[in-house]
């Protein structure tokens, strides 16, 4: 049959003819009897040698506090080691820059300012269908619009220059250039 529950375990007991050792009596200086002199004896080259070792570590403290001050500065030494392990990763993030990204955003300028720009003409086209109601009365327009209306014509100045300098250094899309070479390898065969 099993038992449930907590079962210590014990060895069997073995019924021998020996008897168990007795156990030894308790240290008298627990009841208050015994050699006082002796205790204090003890005690006292006891505490002899504490001051002794305590004075030989005073000394190597010192001694290594003149070596080095900071030979116990255990928290800093903490954080410098773990300072060079997180300023690679703090650089990493810094340094590191997307192969894409200045192109992106400068698309997306350029995309702004032609949508602003066509915006501006649609505005413009509307305004000329009402110009007639309001032919007698005076324009205002602020300084900022005008700023604005003269950064936008820089802007497509510079981008019809940059068209005609591709137009003219492209090599591959034009038909004429293909023309010409194409009479020239045939005169030159």
């Amino acid at each position: 049959m099993k038992k449930y529950g907590l079962r210590l375990r014990f060895p069997p007991v073995q019924k021998t003819s020996k008897p168990a050792p007795p156990r030894p009596p308790p240290p008298a200086f627990a009841f208050g009897g015994g050699d006082d002199e002796d205790d204090i004896e003890r005690e006292i080259s006891r505490q002899a040698s504490k001051n002794k070792s305590l004075q030989k570590i005073e000394e190597q403290h010192k001694k290594a506090m003149e070596e080095d001050p900071s030979v116990f500065d255990y928290d800093g030494v903490y954080d410098e080691m773990k300072g060079k392990i997180a300023r690679p990763k703090v650089q990493d993030r810094t340094e590191r820059k997307s192969k894409y990204i200045e192109t992106l955003v400068e698309k997306a300028k350029q995309r702004e300012r032609e949508h602003e720009i066509v915006y501006e003409r649609k505005l413009l086209k509307e305004r000329s269908k009402d110009d007639h109601l309001f032919a007698d009365k005076e324009k205002f327009v602020t300084n900022a619009y005008k700023k604005k209306l003269a950064e936008q014509a820089k802007w497509l100045d510079e981008e019809r220059l940059h068209q005609i300098r591709e137009e003219r250094d492209d090599v591959s899309g034009s038909y004429l250039s293909f023309c010409c070479f194409a009479l020239f390898f045939l005169l030159h065969m």
